[in-house]
């Protein structure tokens, strides 16, 4: 196909100055001798501009890394061509910064664009054809289809250790997503045991003190400390646990030894630290873990912004924490105490519902979790407005969860009709009403 006749790329999303990331400009220091070495994101050639651009990446200040990976993006495409190899792999880049930033559509739309051109210049064998379907997969998970994203994942991994081996980065990277999935859909085991495999792999090809080998532990550590149930059950038997124990404490190791290589600003130390207060919630350490996200929270903010994902990881894990606190447990509120939860899961819902939609599962997720508050503190009214959000946008195909929002939304519209009319409207009206629903 000739160049005239491809796809145009598409267009940078819209800076939202109230709601995107604004980060410091942090002045570079200079770090003692580093038990942490190399970097996450290599340059794509030797152009000042690549090399900042990877600079940028590898500091998580996705925004400006943007604007310097569309400029060469748009030069390239003007002087090479929608087809050169060049012009692609800084597509594929941009791709990776809108996932970063949790852009789904933008990312999307990006990965689409590649893996046509890629496929059509290069064909389906071509590194760069199958790290955009592998990149794409991890976008499908983050779109919470997890099983469309598992079947990608293999497809991509298998293809990729047949052609350019299991030792190649591309593949590592395609086997943290294939973890990721599996975390995502549950199987904390097949998670855990990718991860280490990972590991393992990592440290044999880029030495035990890479960045990478850091963040294939911290990602090990994460699925042991992670649950996809809210089962009270399931929480306390996690807590005793010998591997989460010795995950709770790898965490606190992991974080000091970043922090003493990296300082406590870096993405990485920022990360392995909101880990640990995770891990201490879960232990219920109430009041370490509430202190831990904080200061996770307060180097985020002051290192890469407000709205920054990283930031915003830590405002959901904060809410959380005293939505847990506070006796909710899969619709178990014990006390009213949940008020502590509200500011903090409402900053998370606003961000998240911006960038990764309405009808994205993590905004339905924290639209049900407002809606049981609520619903479990017997405020009837703002809990039915949460479960009519999850309704109206909702795309579940988990028969139970959407069954279970239902289950409330008619209890709410029971309680408000109720309320509303009173007994002087008739026990006979009240109930006809009710059937309705």
């Amino acid at each position: 196909m000739p160049p005239s006749t491809a796809s145009s790329p598409p267009p940078v999303p819209p800076r939202i100055h109230s709601n995107s990331s604004t980060p410091y400009q942090v002045p570079g220091r200079s770090y003692p001798a580093q038990r942490v070495t190399g970097v996450i994101f290599n340059a794509l050639d030797t152009d000042p501009r690549s090399l900042r651009a990877a600079e940028l990446k590898n500091g998580a200040r996705w925004d400006e890394a943007r604007t310097v990976e569309y400029e060469i993006f748009q030069e390239h495409l003007r002087s090479l061509g929608p087809d050169h190899f060049s012009t692609l792999s800084v597509a594929y880049h941009l791709a990776e910064v809108e996932l970063e930033t949790s852009y789904l559509d933008k990312a999307n739309e990006w990965c689409q664009w590649v893996s046509e051109n890629a496929q059509r210049v290069f064909g389906t064998k071509h590194p760069l054809t199958m790290k955009t379907e592998s990149l794409a997969a991890e976008v499908l998970c983050q779109q919470g289809k997890y099983q469309e994203a598992e079947s990608v994942c293999a497809n991509v991994l298998a293809r990729q250790q047949m052609n350019i081996g299991e030792d190649h980065l591309d593949t590592c990277e395609t086997r943290r997503r294939l973890g990721i999935t599996y975390n995502a859909l549950g199987r904390r085991q097949n998670a855990v045991m990718t991860a280490e495999k990972l590991t393992d792999t990592l440290k044999r090809l880029l030495g035990e003190t890479h960045i990478r080998v850091f963040g294939s532990v911290l990602d090990t550590l994460e699925y042991i400390i992670s649950t996809q149930s809210g089962d009270a059950n399931t929480l306390i038997v996690m807590r005793f646990q010998p591997d989460v124990q010795q995950a709770v404490e790898m965490l606190l190791q992991v974080y000091q030894e970043l922090r003493t290589a990296l300082g406590h600003a870096h993405p990485s130390t920022i990360r392995a630290l909101c880990l640990h207060g995770r891990a201490q919630s879960l232990m219920q350490q109430s009041t370490e873990a509430s202190e831990t996200l904080r200061r996770a929270l307060a180097s985020a903010e002051e290192a890469l912004g407000p709205d920054h994902p990283l930031t915003m990881d830590i405002v959901g894990n904060i809410g959380v924490m005293y939505a847990l606190q506070n006796g909710y447990i899969q619709g178990i509120l014990t006390n009213n105490r949940a008020a502590e939860a509200f500011p903090w899961l409402i900053r998370y819902l606003n961000w998240v519902e911006h960038r990764k939609g309405k009808d994205n599962i993590e905004t339905q997720s924290t639209l049900e979790l407002l809606g049981n508050l609520h619903f479990n503190a017997k405020e009837y009214e703002p809990a039915q407005q949460y479960y009519e959000r999850i309704v109206a946008c909702s795309t579940r195909t988990d028969s139970k969860a959407t069954e279970r929002v239902n289950n409330h939304l008619q209890l709410c519209r029971a309680n408000t009709m109720y309320t509303r009319r009173g007994l002087g409207s008739g026990i006979g009206g009240f109930l006809s009403n009710l059937q309705r629903y």
